[in-house]
């Protein structure tokens, strides 16, 4: 597939703007050389639109924008061959939590601008949420490392930094569904599909396909026991809690009240 670069990159309407087209049509050669999914930078509400109207003029291809969770502003550009359809792919989004005695008044900015400081890219960053305590940064996973190496100051403030799961960012946003219901176990198939609104062999397919996380750690087995205080993730579908679970109905089915945040 051979790209009009020249008629695309009038879409911009300045260098700036041109040098971003010119990331996004790179991308796009990408995937027909190499057949793949192809990963770009992180990009604000605004460039996300000027790639997406790039990526729209050009057959062969489908494009995402993934952020690391759901709401999020900065949103990196994923783009594959058009024969993917709606398969997962990976997005190469990581997570870190910065924490320290940091003052009352600490802000994004001040993360921000330590981060900058060790040397990497804006482009290499997507949200910055701050938090108690300190803050939760999505990022481009092949800068992971350099960060939990390099990042060791905000400001004047010494800090700890360490790898999280995506599923455990808190966006302050959060919608909670209280689900009362029974089971006949406590094994995990039965109370993800529970919790999720699934059926009990659909949700053992997602768990042996390694889609499901417990207390945020891959589980491969439907049969796992859960139980009070366990947190169950599925990407991109939010988590359930396991708030109570205990009692039985007459017929032996066990007693749960869920948790879920959409």
């Amino acid at each position: 597939m051979v790209i009009n670069r020249e008629a695309l990159l009038k879409i911009a309407t300045n260098n700036e703007e041109k040098q971003i087209v010119a990331r996004c049509l790179d991308l796009a050669e990408q995937v027909f050389a190499d057949v793949l999914p192809k990963c770009g930078l992180f990009l604000n509400p605004k460039e996300q639109e000027l790639c997406e109207t790039v990526w729209r003029q050009i057959d062969g291809i489908i494009y995402r924008f993934e952020g690391g969770f759901r709401g999020a502003e900065r949103k990196r550009g994923i783009v594959l061959p058009d024969f993917y359809g709606s398969d997962p792919v990976d997005t190469k989004i990581s997570a870190v939590l910065i924490q320290g005695k940091l003052p009352s008044d600490i802000s994004h900015r001040d993360f921000l601008g330590s981060i900058l400081g060790t040397g990497v890219d804006r482009n290499r960053i997507g949200d910055i949420l701050v938090v108690d305590g300190g803050a939760q940064v999505v990022l481009d996973r092949d800068i992971t490392s350099y960060i939990l190496q390099n990042l060791t100051k905000v400001g004047s403030n010494n800090v700890d930094v360490s790898e999280i799961d995506l599923e455990q960012i808190v966006t302050g946003e959060e919608r909670i569904k209280e689900i009362r219901t029974t089971v006949s176990s406590l094994r995990l198939d039965a109370v993800a599909a529970a919790g999720f609104g699934m059926s009990r062999t659909a949700m053992a397919r997602e768990i042996k396909a390694g889609r499901v996380k417990l207390n945020w750690s891959e589980v491969n087995s439907p049969s796992e026991d859960v139980k009070e205080g366990d947190v169950l993730s599925i990407r991109g579908r939010g988590r359930v809690e396991i708030a109570e679970a205990g009692g039985t109905t007459r017929k032996g089915r066990i007693h749960l009240s869920l948790r879920r945040l959409l």
